[in-house]
């Protein structure tokens, strides 16, 4: 008992005075990649998008991070301008019986809508159960059509939230207001409710419909729609940027490529769409690979690459691949890194079903580092910016981590609901895979 209480007055408080030193480094080493997400998701950049400059405020902010980490520039700047066409919505408001609703949280509009003010007109009820009947045959369709297109005439329309048995018939319903597009238009809006989680994006176009979408708990018998507006802006040039840098290697003659989006969707009226996970938090984990290996000399040059315009449609990798600033040969292999928060459930390998070396090799260092808890392998899926590079030739994987809460596109993806919790392991996992290759 006493060699207990003698090495209890000494080793315990050594103990925790070392658990104390480690708690502390982990915070410090993610100190900087919180900064930079706080800032990414600041309301002074909008939501990275195309009010206010978000996005071009976002690009200068990663250049500085690019310039302050000691990043070659290709050429003579670390940008790649483009011009593209986007609809903005920049701001919508919808009043359902009395109340007046938020945006992102309890309806948000079609991204290729038009501007609309209200008009009061009668409502058309678009009926599901002889809609989805009408589909058993061609002759029931064709009758459906032409009761249907006779009875919205100059009204406005609205779909009722409705669970269909069959998934396909469910897509058509959310199909069917392309329906109305050749119609006159003008003072009416379309009301489509629904059951599904309101999820963002936007558009290239702009459409001669406007129509909301709208949770379902605002649907109702009774439903009188008080007011409605959208104030949208076409602009065919839109002006945006990637940014792009380099570190020199031991052998130059091979790269290594690091890619991340930074924009997200902005904001509308007084909603700001932050994009925390998605993706403030691979630009953080791209500048913080760019951070050690300014300081740790690779094997192969490493470029990296933060792009605009993303959720766009893919829009600044598609014009790096269309325009690239070196040969696409020269790529050893892409890294992309798309929602990098959470991890606590391991993280997913888009087109590691393809490039089983490399998946491998990964999944070899992570045996040994036990780094992360699982590495799961998907195929291939054009669903972020290693796609376009993936389509002429140059090998990629497209990262993205699972767990978290699962905000996504909308309001509630912000710095203080995100969770970082695998972000330093794989920092490690890819500086060896990076390492190895």
């Amino acid at each position: 008992m006493k060699s207990f209480s003698f090495v209890s007055l000494f080793v315990f408080p050594l103990l925790i005075q070392s658990q104390m030193i480690n708690a502390q480094q982990t915070a410090t080493t993610l100190d900087f990649p919180k900064t930079v997400i706080r800032e990414l998701t600041s309301d002074e950049f909008s939501g990275r998008g195309y009010v206010d400059d978000g996005m071009g405020k976002a690009a200068d902010y990663v250049a500085t991070q690019f310039k302050e980490i000691g990043l070659k520039k290709i050429g003579d700047s670390y940008f790649q301008e483009f011009t593209m066409p986007i609809n903005i919505i920049e701001d919508a408001e919808l009043k359902i019986n009395g109340k007046e609703l938020k945006y992102g949280i309890d309806f948000l509009v079609r991204p290729n809508s038009k501007s609309q003010k209200y008009f009061k007109r009668d409502l058309y009820l678009f009926d599901p159960v002889k809609f989805s009947e009408a589909l058993t045959s061609n002759q029931k369709l064709t009758e459906f059509i032409g009761e249907d297109m006779k009875a919205q005439h100059l009204k406005h329309i609205v779909f009722p939230p409705y669970q269909f048995e069959i998934d396909s018939i469910g897509s058509y319903y959310k199909d069917w207001p392309n329906f109305y597009r050749p119609d006159e238009n003008r003072d009416r809006a379309i009301f489509f409710f629904t059951k599904d989680k309101l999820t963002a994006s936007l558009s290239l176009e702009q459409d001669s419909i406007s129509e909301f979408i709208v949770s379902d708990k605002f649907y109702s018998k009774d439903l009188k729609i008080d007011n409605y507006s959208i104030q949208a802006n076409f602009v065919k040039d839109f002006k945006a940027r990637n940014v792009i840098g380099k570190i020199e290697g031991e052998n130059p003659d091979s790269l290594i490529v690091i890619t991340a989006h930074y924009d997200h969707l902005g904001k509308v009226g007084n909603t700001i769409f932050r994009g925390a996970s998605d993706n403030a938090s691979g630009t953080a984990f791209l500048i913080e690979l760019a951070k050690y290996f300014s300081n740790h000399k690779p094997k192969y040059s490493l470029v990296f690459i933060a792009f605009a315009a993303e959720e766009a449609g893919l829009v600044g990798s598609s014009w790096f691949v269309e325009h690239p600033m070196f040969p696409l040969s020269e790529i050893k292999f892409l890294l992309n890194f798309d929602i990098m928060g959470a991890g606590e459930n391991g993280i997913q390998i888009v087109n590691s079903s393809i490039f089983t070396k490399e998946f491998e090799l990964l999944n070899q260092i992570n045996s040994e580092k036990k780094l992360t808890p699982q590495i799961k392998k998907r195929g291939e899926a054009c669903n972020s910016d290693h796609c376009p590079f993936f389509m002429v030739g140059v090998p990629s994987f497209f990262t993205y981590t699972l767990g978290g809460p699962g905000y996504y596109h909308d309001p509630l993806d912000a710095a203080d609901t995100l969770n970082l919790e695998g972000f330093l392991n794989l920092k490690e996992l890819f500086i060896e895979f990076i390492e190895q290759l």
